[in-house]
């Protein structure tokens, strides 16, 4: 995106830069990859595919009432959720605190009892953490060009499974290249029952796993999804999800 460079920072873990088109808000971390892309006039818009399809739990029954994000970024998901699910509560972690300072400063994250931001690396946090039982886990962890490996092994998968409620949600965005890692398959399938990926014309690889397959029938998610659509104008990618074939 071209616009006026309106922030440059750095920390331990390398630049951050804010560029802004007058429309959108755009974060990076000092190269060609986009990290979170905003409307200025409505940040809870969505503006990336992965991101909505990272929704997509939202339409089965019962409704997360506690989520955890692992990776905050500029905030683009946690702002949604923030409007959108009122009797939802938040937590996010996020590695840098400077991260979480340009999302509250330059990309209007909400502050208030809903959402707690913790700034932490994310194993670290569910390692050292009391189980919470989250509903929805969302992991989008990514440095500056590629996903952190921190979230594509099975200790990973172990300490979400600690924080995750028994009827809960794991999801975590991939690039569609990690879907040729054998070992990586094979934790996933070793620690869920319940197994469904969606692909993004980006070449997102969104995985989402249950310790047991959801009871909502086809109608019922079409349902919801225009409802959702009607309530937030926000699409979610119902269409693109496909259960795991191994």
């Amino acid at each position: 995106m071209s616009g006026k460079l309106v922030y440059r920072d750095s920390d331990a873990w390398g630049e951050l830069q804010v560029i802004d088109d007058g429309e959108r808000r755009l974060l990076n971390f000092g190269t060609d990859t986009e990290q979170s892309c905003i409307l200025r006039h409505d940040p809870a818009q969505l503006q990336y595919e992965y991101t909505r399809a990272m929704l997509l739990p939202l339409l089965y029954s019962p409704p997360p009432r506690r989520t955890l994000l692992l990776g905050l970024g500029a905030g683009s998901l946690a702002s949604c959720l923030h409007r959108y699910c009122r009797e939802m509560k938040i937590s996010a972690v996020e590695l840098r605190p400077a991260v979480i300072d340009v999302a509250y400063r330059y990309f209007g994250l909400p502050q208030g009892k809903k959402l707690q931001v913790f700034a932490d690396d994310a194993l670290h946090w569910l390692e050292q953490q009391p189980a919470s039982k989250a509903h929805l886990i969302l992991s989008d962890l990514y440095g500056a060009s590629d996903a952190d490996p921190a979230q594509l092994n099975g200790d990973f998968l172990q300490l979400c499974l600690k924080h995750l409620h028994n009827d809960g949600w794991l999801v975590i965005n991939c690039w569609q290249s990690h879907r040729r890692l054998p070992e990586w398959r094979e934790a996933l399938q070793q620690q869920f029952g319940f197994l469904a990926e969606c692909t993004t014309q980006a070449g997102n690889w969104v995985i989402f796993a249950r310790r047991s397959a959801p009871a909502d029938s086809n109608n019922q998610l079409k349902n919801r999804q225009r409802e959702w659509l009607q309530k937030t104008a926000l699409n979610l990618p119902l269409s693109r999800l496909q259960t795991w074939q191994a």
